[in-house]
């Protein structure tokens, strides 16, 4: 007799709605999200328009699908993962024609500010995963839209709503006044905090601005300024205390809602801290990238002539590398290793440093190179080529992604990022 085959029937899955569409699909990178909305209609309908859907998928980003963002000659660009973010246009032809004309200035929660240079002279908030956009009204009495701007956008808020807020200052003999200028979406007007911020000693213009935790924040040398847009309060946080400020190069950074300061120390070092719950400042990692040179004489991670240099002076480390971004392990870092030729270019004094073939060959005794400063932020003419490396703070080991930035006197600036889906709140008025 013919043994019976037994072939067994799996059984249809059944999972809840509530569960796949509030635990499962928030949680997927965006490009498989985005094809999710060709398996049904009300695949679709949840996906593009409902707004509980879209606020989830912002809270919980994949990994896969957050990032640091920047711009380039081609339009929006991320790393460490460009392929997998899931931008549908990064070209930015959605928005503006050319990319050579904006300038991006901030970025909170998925939404990015923009400062459009044509046709007209404008500010943009706009979502490049769902490619919505909206143009700000005029900031009245103002005729420059500043670089400082922060934008502000929790999704968490149950209204929908962002925030631009412009730091102005006023200097003065005894010190420096901050008061803000703020944009709400909900109102669709700018109007004048209340709050002042003074701060006495020298003039420290506002930086970058960074958002974590419903505050917006900027580095101004030895302190964050911040901004609380939601209960209008302001007020200042000492940065981590170094007895060399000036020769050491820092940068506020945030990932994953905290905020974290990254430091070039003028030794060859680089330091990760963190902002705790009390304004406190705790060390995580410290690295130095002149001991890993002089211990792997094979790594060209750096370029020859940086190399050549970095290697006998630990000093000048803060005039090649350029903070970027940290991912909670890796400290994201630019390297310009022909900035010394650059600058010896513009130099009317007779050269003091000679390379052959890329190869150094002499540098005269009494040349001071902590005088050559290279600020990140300056204008340059000329865009040029930088090489992108990462310092892992757990290994040590500073590596060579392959990849590269290029650094104009427009778009340098480098932003937290993660996809989200969430509809552009519209401004009100």
């Amino acid at each position: 007799m013919a043994q019976e085959t037994k072939i067994l029937h799996a059984e249809t899955i059944h999972i809840p709605e509530d569960l796949l569409h509030q635990l499962i699909l928030p949680r997927l990178p965006c490009k498989p999200l985005a094809r999710f909305k060709a398996v049904s209609k009300a695949f679709q309908a949840m996906i593009s328009s409902d707004t509980i859907f879209s606020t989830l998928q912002s809270l919980s980003p994949s990994p896969a699908s957050t990032g640091f963002v920047h711009v380039q000659e081609s339009g929006l660009s991320f790393f460490p993962n460009q392929d997998v973010i899931g931008i549908p246009n990064p070209s930015l032809k959605f928005m503006i024609k050319s990319p050579e004309h904006v300038k991006l200035l901030s970025s909170a929660n998925g939404l990015l500010l923009f400062y459009l240079f044509h046709p007209v002279y404008s500010l943009c908030v706009c979502n490049p995963a769902t490619m919505q956009k909206k143009i700000l009204p005029k900031e009245p009495e103002q005729d420059i839209i500043r670089r400082e701007m922060g934008l502000a956008f929790d999704p968490r808020l149950a209204s929908g709503r962002y925030t631009v807020v412009n730091p102005l200052f006023k200097t003065s003999p005894d010190g420096i006044t901050y008061s803000f200028n703020v944009f709400r979406s909900e109102t669709g007007e700018w109007k004048f905090s209340q709050q002042r911020v003074f701060v006495p000693g020298s003039i420290n213009a506002p930086s970058r601005p960074v958002y974590a935790k419903g505050m917006l924040y900027w580095m101004c040398l030895d302190y964050l300024l911040w901004f609380d847009p939601e209960n209008d309060c302001a007020g200042t946080i000492s940065l981590p205390y170094y007895k060399n400020l000036e020769s050491a190069r820092q940068e506020v950074e945030v990932f994953k809602d905290e905020i974290s300061c990254l430091c070039l120390t003028s030794e060859g070092g680089v330091e990760v801290w963190v902002l705790t719950a009390g304004a406190q400042w705790k060390r995580l990692h410290e690295l130095s990238i002149t001991n890993q040179i002089h211990e792997s004489p094979e790594n060209q991670c750096f370029g020859l002539r940086g190399y050549e240099i970095l290697g006998q002076y630990s000093d000048s480390v803060r005039n090649f590398v350029t903070p970027l971004a940290f991912d909670g392990r890796n400290v994201y870092v630019s390297v310009d290793s022909k900035a010394w030729s650059r600058k010896m270019d513009l130099v009317t004094t007779p050269k003091r440093i000679t390379f052959d073939r890329d190869v150094l060959v002499s540098v005269t005794e009494d040349y001071n190179f902590s005088d050559m400063e290279f600020d990140a932020d300056d204008d340059c003419e000329t865009d040029y080529e930088e090489n992108l490396l990462y310092c892992d703070m757990v290994t040590g080991k500073v590596v060579n992604t392959g990849k590269s930035i290029i650094r104009t006197n427009r778009n340098y600036r480098v932003f937290y990022y993660h996809n989200s889906m969430v509809v552009l709140p519209p401004i009100l008025k």
